[in-house]
């Protein structure tokens, strides 16, 4: 069966005594152990690695419909060069393995579709003389494996040139040897490697050396070939002597598998003679019998020798070689020892100079330790003094401000009592037993806010939600309070009762209650709130400069007036969605004291933003004071003064006022403030947020000191004056009859506030129904409304 392609690398000239040829192949891991047998049993031999290359055939890749000549040429030719890139790596990886076992190496291929027919033709090719390939896989192999497995060993073993010896190994043992004959005779001499002590060694090694005798010496042939009776064969085999394969063939390499020795049996062929003979001729052929035995055994003790002392030379030019080499290897370390010798020599150097470095900045360090621990003491000492000083200014402080508030409490009893002596000699009392105010059902509320519809809802915070609801012909706003807590009607009525006796032009008044659905009516202020003034909501103008003081001085005003009450109130939720602004933008505080409706630690805003206008020291213990207002209040007037949100505001204005760069911050869509005024309510609201309540200003004594004149001087500005005569007067100050301010107002039993002179008329005339709700009215008795007559007063006093 001929090869398709059929290639073999370069015309190479081998030494054919020097050179063993090693088969293997696709499979590096398989035909490995091969390779380290022919490494281990032929030390210092050149190693030449001999593959068959089966080429895969491009038109068995295709699906059998495409013939060959359609195929395109390019790509016939990438898949073969592809081929040969992975053959040649595969070459490179056994040149390797040898190359590490530092042996020389070469490789030689061919391509072809038979691999024994391309063992034989390279064989053939290149007068291979020495040959080792496997015998089997190494699955078969076992320890009496005596006798070929694999059918490409066994073809070619039957089929090699006589010439070339051939070992046969597997798993790294011989199996079987095939021995070569030179005088290219037609037989062949196959000496199979079962264990020395069989039977069968020794009938090949006989074989081997008849060969070999005949070979090397035609007279001893000639010898062996005579004949001799009987018992003389037998004592030539009873000396026989071992011999090596190695000296019946000296060009064979030497090894340790060759070097076998055998029982050499010298037989000599018995010749029969027939026919009868005379005493005289048998006496002359014992003669010569005796002779030709002496000398064949002189000429094989002579043989023996030479073969001896042949082997024992080739053995020891073996081991000089291998000695050379291992002396070789052995100078290659000791070079290698050395250089790396001076190497550490060198590092040993570079680590003493470094700890010798590393001594010295020690000994620095230990100097300098010694100055900083001096340092250290004097520093102590000089801690200890200041600490007495501190100490000793900290009592003086405490003295100061227990006599601070001891002042401050006798100067607030003093104008409380100023106050008290002002409404006896006016005769206003705002305990006046009559003043009540009205109580609705929830059926009313319900109705006012369209069963709480949504869109009606204005407001919800921490202390409620806020509906827009129209009561008995009036625009109010309903305060839906929480639910939650323990406090019983009884006591959210006397609360209630006390919010309902404060009055103040200022403070958002309180026109009924429904105890039932805890809710509070206020009368309802239609220009929403500061904050939404402040943020511009529904594109409406900001706040001018004027009116910003101005509301500043009125959220002081009501706060004054809520801190002089007995018992005080603290507002407790002040912001500027707190401070509503009415038709005219009079400021109106609203939920003042209406933390006084909530239990304590139920009702909790958490919101970043409403934390920013809450007293630290309230978020830490929840008390409600004096000095939460302060603070709320100091925070209100720095988003006066810039416009800007309350997250981060405090930190921008001292930064401002530290770098002298004021006006940066200022809101300029106010118009031109007045650089020293903003500059001293700067400095107000600063300390107002002072994180010490202590060290915070009183609203009396020194807030409303500076905030009262700027007030007067706004008013008296011609844009103010402006702006009170466009002003008008609240409408819960207005009597609906006679459409006029009251003067003598007075609460019918409809609920609602007339003039005295315009409801008694209205009853005198005899109507008996109310001029607002046309329903019959209860009674015909009239209370006068003191709280709406103050507030009036004032308003007018005020403008």
């Amino acid at each position: 069966m001929g090869s398709l392609v059929e290639e073999i690398e370069g015309d190479r000239e081998y030494d054919f005594e020097d050179v063993i040829f090693v088969a293997v192949g696709k499979n590096v891991e398989k035909s490995k152990t091969t390779l380290d047998w022919a490494v281990d049993n032929f030390p210092g031999k050149k190693i030449c690695v001999l593959h068959v290359h089966r080429p895969t055939h491009v038109l068995a890749l295709t699906d059998g419909k495409l013939a060959r000549g359609k195929l395109k040429q390019h790509a016939v030719e990438a898949f073969q060069k592809l081929e040969r890139q992975r053959l040649q790596e595969r070459l490179d990886e056994y040149l390797l393995i040898l190359d590490h076992s530092g042996v020389q190496a070469d490789a030689l291929w061919i391509e072809m579709d038979s691999v024994e027919k391309g063992i034989l033709e390279i064989i053939a090719r290149h007068n291979i003389r020495w040959l080792v390939m496997g015998a089997a896989a190494d699955k078969y192999y076992s320890k009496k494996l005596v006798e070929l497995k694999s059918k490409k060993a066994t073809f070619v073993c039957q089929n090699a040139p006589v010439s070339c010896h051939i070992w046969f190994a597997c798993k790294g043992r011989l199996i079987y040897t095939r021995v070569g004959r030179q005088d290219g005779s037609s037989r062949e001499i196959a000496t199979p490697s079962p264990p020395m002590d069989s039977p069968l060694i020794t009938e090949q090694a006989v074989m081997l050396s008849e060969s070999v005798l005949r070979e090397r010496s035609p007279g001893i042939t000639l010898l062996l070939s005579r004949a001799e009776p009987q018992e003389d064969a037998n004592v030539v085999r009873g000396n026989l002597r071992p011999i090596s394969l190695r000296s019946v063939h000296p060009n064979l390499p030497s090894n340790g598998v060759v070097d076998t020795y055998g029982s050499i049996m010298l037989q000599m062929d018995e010749e029969e003679h027939q026919g009868q003979a005379s005493n005289e001729t048998d006496q002359q052929l014992e003669v010569s019998t005796i002779d030709d035995h002496n000398l064949k055994q002189e000429v094989f003790a002579e043989t023996m020798k030479r073969w001896k002392e042949e082997n024992d030379a080739i053995e020891a030019a073996c081991k000089a070689k291998a000695l050379e080499s291992l002396c070789v290897k052995e100078m290659s370390r000791r070079k290698e020892m050395e250089e790396l010798l001076e190497r550490e020599k060198q590092e040993v150097q570079k680590m003493k100079d470094q700890h010798d470095e590393f001594i010295k900045d020690l000994q620095m360090v230990k100097d300098q330790k010694t100055i900083l621990e001096s340092q250290i003491v004097e520093s102590q000492c000089v801690v200890e003094g200041l600490e007495e000083k501190m100490f000793s200014a900290v009592e003086l402080l405490i003295s100061f401000k227990k006599k601070r508030d001891d002042l401050r409490i006798e100067h607030e009893n003093a104008i409380r009592v100023l106050k008290n002596l002002r409404k006896l000699v006016n005769g206003g009392d705002s305990s006046f037993p009559g003043s009540q105010i009205l109580e609705f059902s929830f059926i009313e509320i319900n109705n006012a806010t369209r069963d709480f519809d949504p869109s009606w809802k204005i407001g919800e915070g921490k202390y409620g939600s806020v509906y827009k609801g129209l009561l008995r012909h009036m625009n109010v706003a309903i305060k839906m309070l929480p639910s939650y807590g323990s406090q019983s009607l009884l006591e959210f009525e006397n609360e209630v009762e006390i919010l309902s006796r404060i009055r103040h032009p200022n403070l958002v008044t309180i026109i009924g209650t429904c105890p039932e659905s805890r809710s509070l009516v206020f009368e309802y202020l239609r220009n929403g709130s500061l904050e939404e003034r402040l943020a511009c909501k529904n594109k409406s103008p900001p706040l001018p400069w004027q009116t910003r003081i101005r509301i500043a001085s009125e959220i002081c005003s009501a706060l004054i007036f809520l801190h002089s009450n007995k018992p005080c109130i603290p507002h407790g939720n002040l912001k500027p969605s707190k401070v509503l602004l009415d038709s005219n933008f009079v400021s109106k505080l609203i939920d003042s004291g209406i933390y006084r409706l909530i239990p304590q630690g139920k009702s909790t805003d958490t919101s970043a933003l409403s934390s920013v206008y809450m007293d630290p020291v309230y978020l830490e213990n929840g008390e409600v004071t004096r000095e939460s207002d302060v603070y709320s209040f100091g925070m209100i007037l720095l988003r006066l003064l810039t416009g800007r949100s309350a997250l981060g505001i405090l930190n921008d204005v001292k930064c401002s006022i530290e770098t002298e760069n004021f006006n940066m911050v200022l809101d300029r869509t106010a118009g031109n403030w007045p650089l020293e005024e903003a500059q001293l309510l700067a400095h107000l609201a600063i300390r107002c947020c002072d994180t010490q309540p202590l060290d915070r200003p009183d609203f009396v004594s020194e807030i409303w000191s500076v905030l009262g004149p700027m007030r007067d001087s706004c008013v008296n500005s011609a844009s103010c004056l402006e702006a009170k005569e466009l002003r008008c007067a609240p409408s819960h100050f207005v009597c609906p009859i006679f459409q006029e301010v009251m003067k003598d107002p007075i609460i019918a039993a409809d609920g609602f506030t007339y003039e005295a002179d315009a409801i008694r008329g209205w009853l005198d005339s005899g109507h008996d129904r109310s001029p607002m709700t046309n329903l019959k009215l209860e009674h015909c008795n009239l209370v006068p409304n003191y709280a709406l007559l103050q507030a009036i007063q004032e308003w007018q006093q005020q403008y």
